[in-house]
């Protein structure tokens, strides 16, 4: 029993945390997402990004053919698996050699299989670029990333399995006869997708030599993790971010447990918060709650001060490795999840480690606009890229 000089204290707070699971319930009720999904059963043989599964789109975004894949990749942890995502070509005939390949890795949407963002029609408007890349005959290949569509875990920013899960996306567009693709591709992401854009680019060479990485581009990209959930800490988004991060990773690392940071009150909000899409119909709504709920003091120990956490943070930071190949990097200036300040440091980073950077700033943009708004010229500098012209850079003294 609460006692009565605390009863003031506690009773908003377990209203707003009843409130918070009311809306979970309700909320988190959907559909299987149906037998594409399903992981086939043995697996079969064949090398990463082998097509096992085709699902054509009977309405594709104007100007496209489209499928849903279903293809061969690695887990997180090193099994054998099949992933899925989507995958866009023009009618117009393929050039020789092949149509050259966009990968788009998206940002956020949330961290439960049903958030695919091949789940429906709902995402495609959103792909950053998609009419530009598909009017320079481009094919355009979109990873749910494991975890999403197919069964989970999702390693939320975990920067080695969205390298992975992409690069046998790409493969897989250019193993899917119908797309006429080859093996020369550009990634292209914002926010969580821009990690994802940078860690491919870090991970081409070793992890798929057979593929022809000609350019990485990143929109408000989450570089610095230590940084990204110190600043964020009290902000909306930001506890939505970290919920994602801390449940999704106490599942990937076994050496993580959400006990180890988080309050006994706190876990089963943070728990049940992993079953919202944010962009799906009542997503806000939800994360406008939680956001009350987790405004409770809901961490025990800060994740960036307790090991194993921040070496798992670090780890999971872009940098450590050279990207072979140009660098485009885009933020707004009123980004306020991703802040320009961190960015700027990152990009500053990768200058005086001798790689070639395009940084560009772009005054009243946003977080949530920092891919659309940036999109036409980011898809300006791909169509360079694959065209083999010089990669401008904005790194002093070059």
């Amino acid at each position: 029993m609460i006692p009565h000089h605390l009863r003031k204290r506690w009773l908003p707070v377990a209203f707003v945390i009843l409130l918070a699971l009311a809306v979970f319930a309700h909320s988190t009720h959907s559909t299987a997402l149906g037998p594409f999904y399903a992981q086939p059963s043995p697996l079969p043989l064949g090398p990463p990004g082998e097509v096992v599964r085709v699902q054509p789109i009977a309405d594709p975004p104007d100007g496209s053919r489209g499928w849903k894949l279903l293809y061969l990749s690695q887990s997180y942890t090193g099994a054998r698996t099949a992933l899925s995502g989507l995958l866009f070509v023009p009618p117009t005939p393929p050039p020789p050699g092949g149509r050259d390949i966009v990968a788009v890795t998206h940002g956020t949407v949330g961290v439960a299989p049903k958030c695919a963002v091949s789940n429906g029609t709902a995402y495609w408007p959103h792909i950053d670029g998609l009419a530009q890349f598909l009017r320079a005959g481009d094919a355009v290949v979109v990873p749910d990333y494991q975890g999403l569509g197919t069964s989970g875990p999702h390693p939320y920013l975990v920067g080695d399995a969205e390298a992975t899960s992409t690069l046998d996306a790409v493969r897989a567009a250019g193993l899917f006869a119908p797309a006429h693709a080859g093996t020369r591709f550009v990634v292209w992401g914002a926010s969580q997708g821009g990690q994802a854009a940078l860690f491919t680019g870090q991970e081409a060479r070793a992890y798929a030599p057979d593929l022809k990485l000609v350019g990485v581009a990143a929109a408000a990209p989450a570089t610095d993790l230590e940084q990204l959930f110190k600043i964020n800490r009290d902000g909306t988004f930001g506890r939505i971010l970290s919920a994602y991060t801390l449940d999704t990773w106490s599942q990937v690392y076994p050496q993580l447990h959400l006990d180890q940071v988080l309050t006994r009150l706190a876990q089963p909000v943070v728990r049940r918060l992993s079953a919202i899409c944010i962009g799906a119909d009542n997503g806000p709504i939800a994360a406008a709650v939680v956001s009350l709920a987790l405004k409770v003091s809901y961490l025990r120990r800060l994740p960036w001060d307790l090991e194993p956490w921040k070496q798992l943070l670090a780890l999971n930071t872009p940098g450590a490795a050279k990207i072979p190949a140009p660098v485009l990097i885009t933020q707004g200036d009123a980004d306020k999840l991703v802040r320009p300040a961190v960015t700027a440091a990152f990009a500053e980073l990768l200058c005086a480690k001798g790689e070639t950077i395009d940084y560009r700033t772009y005054p009243g943009v946003d977080h949530i606009r920092a891919g659309p708004d940036t999109a036409p010229d980011v898809a300006r500098w791909i169509a360079n890229r694959f065209a083999g012209a010089k990669a401008p850079t904005t790194c002093a003294g070059r």
